[in-house]
């Protein structure tokens, strides 16, 4: 079932006042949990979620047996080494899912953007994906609703990264 843009803009102010935990992504934080390091590789990838509701409970729960079976094959051909190795790689990743499904919900920020001033935005923009929108472009189209380049002042502003995917896209339209 498809979501109109104010019934997303409902379900982001419902979501902002429940608990939404940003963490900043540091060495540690990618050092916990490997795959944020694969996804935030591309500079315009800037904040991170992984799904929520019952999307991210089916998610969670098929990762977790998949890295438990695969954890315990490997135990068997390699020992504790082999299975702590898996439930390192892929575990961190079912938990932050299960627990994305339940009332808490955690995403995350790169560290250059934790300090920027388009952080509402971002955290906005995350808390949209957390309330179960998968579309970027549904996104997109609310942002570009309730903000303007323009309006936001960001032409040469030095605070605001040359890369910035909020300012790009704001100015393209």
């Amino acid at each position: 079932m498809k979501k109109s843009a104010g019934t997303l803009s409902a379900y982001a102010a419902a979501l902002q006042t429940t608990d939404v935990r940003f963490i900043t992504m540091t060495r540690l934080v990618l050092l916990a949990f490997p795959p944020l390091f694969f996804s935030s590789l591309p500079k315009r990838a800037i904040g991170f979620s992984y799904p929520s509701g019952n999307e991210g409970r089916a998610l969670g729960v098929a990762l977790a047996a998949t890295t438990a079976l695969i954890g315990i094959l490997l135990y068997a051909a390699a020992g504790v080494p082999a299975f702590l190795l898996v439930l390192w790689l892929t575990g961190g990743t079912a938990g932050l899912m299960l627990y994305n499904s339940t009332g808490g919900r955690v995403a995350f920020l790169k560290h250059y953007c934790a300090a920027c001033r388009l952080r509402p935005l971002i955290e906005e923009h995350e808390t949209m994906h957390l309330a179960g929108e998968p579309s970027e472009e549904v996104i997109w189209s609310e942002a570009r609703r309730k903000y303007s380049y323009d309006g936001l002042s960001l032409a040469g502003d030095p605070r605001i990264c040359s890369f910035c995917p909020i300012a790009k896209r704001l100015r393209a339209h």
